[in-house]
């Protein structure tokens, strides 16, 4: 069955598009249906516009995996900036990027930055004293799925697979109507995987509509079975941990480059292996390989953005001998090669020129 396309023009009355405007654009309003069958996914829930020429084109899906959940999929290619502004919605907003550089706020540029990341999960309350500001770079590819989940739902579903976690976070989650981060950690490899297979479907194709289902389908599971582990970054950690992970930051950052293990690691900042890796882990929502990974990272984009240092000159100076395992690693935390990152961030020289790319 062919997917419904349509052309439709673009009418921005200022400088940030409303949400039910971008919704008008993508399809035309209709109800939502209480559930979905095969035939009615077909048949109108996936949406792929062709915006005309300074435009671009976005795709979006929407199912609902079970009662009181939605998940929606977008593919964003624009060649020009947009900005859209979110409006209060009643439910916990659970999002992955796949790929790109959407940025956002809670509320305007003044509110909490929402920090949308590869390979992370974003769980937020619902703002209801402004919603969001959302900043969608032109010349790019913007991929992401996002979970609409009832709030008053949520235990019922805990309970079902018999997930145990903090009444005070319950209670954040069910609760809260502030635009609160509830966290944002690094994925797990089980929901890696979810999102490995969701990625590699085509989304112009009519099979992905009834992919996608299932997709999102075992991705929810997951993230609520491993939803104790996901929040842990969000708790307070101790006085203990937060020195120890500033130590451990002062030791990687004089010497980026060393092959550290984790017994090098732990003798410097001072503990045993297992302090060290619980104390990470507590402070950041990362293992310390993830920890010392993301390190390097912030130290090879800081020199591709303020210095000539060549790529491969970078990748070295951060920890990296292996050139293309550097491209790899840097690409799916930022989104973009080493070079095309330098282009979009570097500052010009005195000389006006920008910082070797080579």
């Amino acid at each position: 069955m062919q997917i419904q396309t349509q052309t439709v023009p673009i009418h921005t009355p200022g400088p940030v598009l409303r949400e039910d405007d971008l919704n008008a654009i993508l399809a035309p309003p209709e109800p939502e249906p209480a559930g979905l069958t095969l035939g009615d996914m077909l048949g109108g829930s996936h949406c792929s516009v062709p915006w005309p020429s300074g435009g671009g084109h976005v795709t979006r899906l929407h199912t609902l995996p079970w009662e009181g959940a939605s998940a929606r999929y977008f593919d964003f290619s624009l060649n020009d900036r947009l900005r859209v502004r979110l409006d209060p919605d009643k439910e916990l907003l659970l999002t992955f990027f796949l790929e790109g550089h959407v940025s956002g706020h809670v509320g305007d540029e003044r509110g909490p930055e929402l920090d949308f990341r590869l390979n992370r999960v974003l769980l937020r309350t619902p703002n209801r004293n402004g919603g969001y500001l959302i900043d969608i770079p032109g010349a790019d590819t913007h991929r992401f799925v996002q979970f609409r989940l009832r709030r008053d739902l949520l235990p019922r579903w805990l309970k079902a697979l018999g997930v145990r976690i903090s009444a005070a976070q319950l209670e954040d989650m069910v609760d809260r109507d502030d635009g609160r981060i509830l966290c944002n950690a690094a994925i797990t490899p089980k929901l890696r995987g979810c999102l490995e297979r969701i990625r590699g479907e085509r989304s112009d194709q009519p099979a992905f509509v009834p992919l996608f289902h299932a997709r999102a389908t075992e991705l929810l599971l997951c993230v609520l079975q491993e939803l104790d582990d996901l929040l842990r970054p969000a708790r307070s950690p101790s006085a203990d941990a937060k020195a120890v992970v500033a130590r451990l930051r002062e030791v990687i950052a004089e010497e980026p480059s060393r092959p550290w293990t984790i017994t090098e690691l732990a003798r410097r900042a001072g503990c045993t292996n297992a302090r060290l890796q619980q104390h990470v882990r507590d402070a950041t929502g990362h293992s310390v390989y993830n920890f010392l990974v993301a390190q390097r990272l912030e130290l090879a984009a800081a020199l591709l953005r303020d210095s000539r240092l060549g790529v491969q000159a970078v990748a070295a100076e951060a920890g990296w001998q292996c050139h293309s395992r550097f491209a790899a690693v840097f690409r799916a935390h930022y989104g973009s090669t080493p070079r095309e990152y330098r282009l979009r961030h570097a500052q010009p020289t005195a000389q006006g020129s920008y910082p070797a790319t080579n």
